[in-house]
């Protein structure tokens, strides 16, 4: 049997590896040669040798702070109502029978089928209090008085960020759930309710331990994503310090205020916070689940 030589595979996968390179590390390279260079607003040219003058500058940067907290919030917040309430629009989905659960998800995945650029600025202009159509039916039945500023200040701002990707983001989350629900063995469930447990503990003790790995897998990929979000705080208020998500710090200090080196510090701190919530999120599950064994 003639044998395939040991370098045959890598000469096979050596243009995708190629490829893969120039996408990821030269530009890798490049934000670590920004990041360190001693041109910190980008308005003098950079002089040799590395420096932690921009991360110096960043860490007492009041505006990078508040992006951070704009950020985990918006992320905890939109992932953990998205993963509720797709895990219980995935129960009623399962509730229904094979034809009418098709036609309901067709139509709910509709709205993540929607790019967040048009999302953001179809709800920018539903919510606008001049000419929005939120303020205009809530005045028409006399819930309001007057047109409402739903983006006034930096709560409301926070809000609507989540209450849209809620709007966008559940259905992928109830797709994932229903396909988790799917794969739970029917039996395990016709035997405890057969041994007399109750729908609540058909679900908490059989249902929700199956399906746990599922909705922390569709979990984790949610809060990656939600983590670097830049279209919806992008569409709906510019450079708004308010409503500004750190991926947004981040264009805004290269394009707007052409500065790479410090675009380029607060790029790879973006990558180290979300790395951090990320890994936090990852030890609370991990902890929860040992508990729930224990």
């Amino acid at each position: 049997m003639h044998k395939t030589p040991a370098w045959r595979p890598w000469a096979l996968l050596a243009p995708a590896l190629l490829t893969l390179a120039a996408l990821v590390l030269v530009p890798l390279v490049q934000t670590l040669h920004l990041a360190f260079s001693h041109d910190p607003h980008g308005f003098v040219p950079a002089r040799a040798g590395a420096t932690l003058e921009n991360f110096r500058i960043l860490m007492g940067d009041s505006g990078w702070w508040h992006a951070v907290r704009t950020t985990i919030l918006f992320a905890l917040g939109a992932v953990l109502a998205e993963t509720i309430l797709g895990l219980g629009m995935a129960l009623l989905l399962q509730k229904l029978d094979t034809a009418t659960r098709g036609i309901v998800l067709a139509v709910m995945l509709l709205p993540w089928a929607v790019p967040g650029v048009v999302a953001a600025r179809l709800w920018g202009w539903m919510l606008n209090d001049q000419y929005g159509i939120c303020n205009a039916v809530l005045l028409d039945v006399g819930l309001i008085r007057h047109g409402i500023a739903w983006t006034a200040g930096p709560t409301g701002m926070l809000v609507v960020m989540i209450v849209v990707d809620i709007w966008q983001a559940t259905p992928f989350m109830t797709l994932l759930a229903l396909a988790g629900l799917q794969a739970v063995p029917t039996d395990v469930l016709d035997a405890a309710r057969m041994d007399g447990a109750t729908g609540w503990q058909c679900f908490r003790h059989v249902t929700l331990p199956l399906l746990w790995p599922t909705v922390i897998v569709a979990a984790l990929f949610r809060l990656l994503d939600a983590l670097r979000m830049f279209d919806l705080s992008s569409v709906l208020y510019g450079a708004d310090m308010n409503g500004m998500t750190l991926s947004v710090f981040v264009q805004t200090q290269i394009v707007q205020f052409g500065a790479p080196g410090y675009g380029a510090a607060s790029a790879l701190a973006t990558l180290g916070v979300i790395a951090l919530v990320v890994m936090l999120f990852w030890r609370c599950v991990t902890v929860t689940r040992r508990g729930s064994r224990s």
